[in-house]
């Protein structure tokens, strides 16, 4: 079956990386024109014409030839005669670059005989190259079909309507002499035809753009001499015993290749080549248009086309070959696929993918989607699966999504389209006051603390009553990762917004706290600083600034916490809040000790330990108590340090307080180890570790044993500080707490460069240097170890 005038010209031109704009200038037509001819709406132009758009394509005789013969008008569909084998595959890409692991499952697959039919299904998202490979493969397996090869477009994803099984089968009878009037409209008497006349011969057919299951099943053949090839959006589980060869995005080194010879370029160490892919999100589609962009201007630097695509708002319009045609409209084809479907499905997918744009973290799960849709969970998640099966998303984990990076902005664009700017704010506002709601269950949980209890409302943790303590805590590791962009949206967006992000992150004390999130717990802080002290609410801000200090010196980033703690307390004093006064006192003077102005913060640990016996809050004042502990004994005193430690422990008598004795004891220990008082420091880990057993305190157990084995590397004692690092290591991967994991792999590295192990030192000393690099952390003391071992 010959291709339609359209597809040979559409074909020629994409081939000749030209433009439908670029192809009428040089044709001397209209652009009208062009697109006519390429949309069939001007099936059969003059002989001039034809020849005129050979000659600017560049075309061999054999294609010019064909070109002509598809303009012709036919009274009937043209019949290829018995002894004319068919040969329908479109022309493979010249420049077909790489897919070698995928190229070697089809070719081994059609090789030599089989015992049943083969189907080779290749799946990926919309422009991830699955045409390209399966044609690339079908021209390589030709002299394994010596009866012929059908090519069959099936239009499932694209403008208009999807083609019938029965018209395929029509098209590909008239191969064999069949006419369409001979078959009435019985698809089963085309199918059994279709398979009669294929039993006896060695063909392969190549169904092209495959819209679903029950699309292809009449078209594959009924003889295990044949082969079928398809191609769709979707994974069609419905057909049995097919070999499925997904599509991802290639790698790195292969997009490059490709870039630089459509670009018709020689590739460069030039880092604009690598950010043109990056911005292309490393489809191939993208890709190849980026490079015919840069081919048909070659004057173009490759840096300008990367400044070009690095701005989202206009990035698909750059990707866009002309009107129709490009890496947008590939992509809207599938959610208008789903849109106008009969499945109810499809429908609400198609719905939910417009929220999928107001996402600004890398995934998403199934709860932020429910909520910002304003559906169940349940079925959030039925349709954030049918977008997996349509390949508009990736599902790295259970009920956890991803989204390509052009798709993300297809998002953005769809969401902006499709709803109005109060439904995104609506839909916003929702995912805000559900995590508010389990941050403030979480705390609530915990206990608030005296000037948190001053400030919130009941009402904001009423949707999580149903959730315990521990499940508060679990359900905020599952959305962990979504809290920071949450928050960084709400800043930036209406004044309702700011409110709950504010709310939202003066809650997450009591996660960040247990779960020992430091790092995070100050991303968190500083993204809501600014609005915070900003919104004249003073209690508000106090707590933020006074929270980021916390935050900053859990990380030993002391000097740059003291400011915002300082700024805190000027915030309280503005509020008159005392327990806000001296919760922010309190954080100074042990700031203050951190960077050795002990006399400084001396005043200061006394002014807190004053102010929360008037207000009778114990926690507070067995903080209080071990702050001037911690300051007597630096400046000498240790009668009078370990005195004001019994003191706090003394306040921490109840049981509901182990998690606090337990911290207490652990910075008694810190500070001996600090002054080596090694005995003292081992006393207090033990008490420590012995009131974490039978409890949930293992963050703070395995801490405990961390501090163990640094008290043994200060006693030279390596083999006991490695086994101690190595307990304390295995509780922080299991917890995922990666900072600490950084701190164990640093230390461990020191007790082996100590015991002239530096290579393993240093492999130590690499791996907490990638941890600190995966989560954006400060990398230069890690980077001095490294100097260090190399010397």
């Amino acid at each position: 079956m010959p291709s339609s005038f359209a597809n040979l010209l559409r074909q020629h031109r994409r081939a000749a990386s030209l433009s439908q704009a670029g192809l009428a200038e040089r044709a001397g037509l209209s652009v009208d024109a062009v697109s006519g001819l390429e949309r069939g709406v001007r099936r059969y132009p003059r002989r001039e014409t034809v020849l005129a758009l050979a000659d600017v394509l560049d075309l061999n005789a054999p294609d010019q030839a064909e070109l002509l013969t598809a303009a012709k008008r036919r009274a009937q569909v043209a019949v290829f005669p018995a002894a004319v084998v068919p040969r329908q595959l479109p022309l493979a890409a010249g420049d077909f670059i790489g897919r070698e692991a995928e190229l070697g499952t089809l070719r081994q697959a059609l090789a030599g005989t089989a015992e049943a039919l083969r189907v080779l299904t290749i799946t990926g998202m919309g422009g991830v190259g699955k045409t390209a490979l399966a044609i690339q493969a079908a021209h390589e397996s030709v002299a394994q079909f010596p009866d012929g090869q059908v090519y069959v477009d099936l239009r499932g994803f694209g403008p208009g309507t999807a083609t019938a099984p029965l018209d395929a089968l029509r098209e590909v009878l008239s191969v064999f002499g069949i006419q369409p009037d001979e078959l009435a409209a019985d698809e089963a008497q085309a199918v059994a035809k279709y398979r009669t006349l294929l039993a006896d011969r060695r063909m392969l057919v190549v169904l092209d753009n495959a819209a679903d299951a029950q699309q292809v099943l009449p078209l594959l053949p009924g003889s295990a001499r044949c082969a079928v090839i398809v191609t769709s959006r979707l994974d069609l589980p419905a057909i049995a015993g097919t070999i499925r060869v997904p599509l991802e995005v290639p790698p790195l080194a292969e997009s490059l290749r490709l870039l630089a010879t459509v670009a018709r370029r020689t590739l460069t160490d030039d880092p604009a080549w690598t950010q043109v892919v990056e911005h292309c999100g490393g489809l191939p589609l993208a890709i190849r248009i980026a490079g015919a962009r840069l081919a048909a201007r070659p004057n173009w630097p490759v840096s300008h086309l990367a400044e070009r695509l690095a701005d989202e708002r206009r990035r698909l319009d750059e990707l866009e070959i002309d009107a129709g045609t490009g890496v947008r409209t590939t992509l809207n084809l599938s959610i208008d696929h789903l849109r106008e479907s009969d499945d109810p499905i499809d429908v609400r997918a198609a719905a939910v993918f417009a929220f999928l744009g107001l996402v600004e973290s890398p995934d998403a799960s199934a709860r932020q989607v429910a909520a910002l849709a304003g559906c169940s969970e349940r079925d959030a998640a039925t349709a954030l699966e049918r977008l997996v099966d349509v390949h508009l998303l990736a599902s790295p984990a259970p009920e956890r999504y991803r989204m390509h990076d052009l798709l993300r902005v297809a998002a953005v664009e769809h969401a902006n389209r499709v709803l109005t700017p109060d439904e995104r704010t609506a839909a916003r506002v929702r995912w805000l006051e559900r995590l508010s709601a389990v941050a403030w269950r979480a705390l609530q949980h915990a206990g608030h603390g005296a000037t948190r209890e001053a400030w919130l409302s009941p009402d904001w943790w009423a949707s999580a009553m149903n959730l315990g303590h521990e499940e508060s805590l679990e359900w905020l590791d599952d959305e962990r990762e979504l809290i920071v962009p949450a928050l960084h949206q709400g800043a930036a967006g209406t004044a309702f917004e700011q409110e709950l992000a504010i709310r939202l992150a003066v809650g997450l004390n009591s996660y960040y706290t247990q779960r020992r999130r430091w790092f995070d717990w100050a991303l968190a802080m500083n993204e809501v600083k600014d609005i915070a002290i900003a919104s004249g609410d003073h209690i508000a801000a106090g707590l933020v600034l006074h929270d980021l200090g916390a935050a900053l010196g859990e990380q030993e980033r002391y000097e740059e916490a003291v400011p915002f703690v300082v700024q805190g307390a000027d915030e309280a004093d503005l509020s008159e809040e005392e327990s806000l006064q001296g919760l922010c006192l309190l954080m100074l003077g042990h700031l203050l000790e951190r960077v050795g102005r002990y006399q400084e913060a001396i005043p200061y640990a006394i002014r807190a330990r004053d102010l929360n016996l008037r207000l009778q809050l114990p926690r507070r004042i067995a903080y209080a108590c071990m702050s001037l502990g911690i300051l007597q004994l630096k400046v000498g005193s240790k009668e009078l340090g370990l005195a004001e430690f019994d003191q706090a422990l003394a306040w921490l008598a109840d049981p509901e307080h182990q998690r606090f004795r337990a911290s207490i004891l652990l910075n008694l220990a810190v500070t001996s180890r600090e002054l080596g008082d090694h005995a003292e420091a081992i006393t207090a880990l033990e008490s420590c570790i012995a009131v974490c057993e039978g409890t949930d305190l293992a963050l703070i157990a395995s801490e405990a044993q961390h501090e163990l084995g640094r008290v043994a590397l200060a006693q030279e004692r390596y083999p006991a500080a490695l086994d101690h690092f190595r307990l304390a290591l295995t509780v922080a991967e299991r917890e995922k707490n990666w900072l600490q994991q950084a701190a164990i792999e640093v230390d461990i590295g020191h007790t082996l460069h100590a015991t002239d192990q530096p290579t393993e030192a240093r492999r130590h000393w690499r791996t907490a240097l990638a941890i600190h690099q995966e989560n954006g952390a400060p990398t230069t003391t890690i980077e001095a170890l490294l100097g260090m071992a190399a010397t």
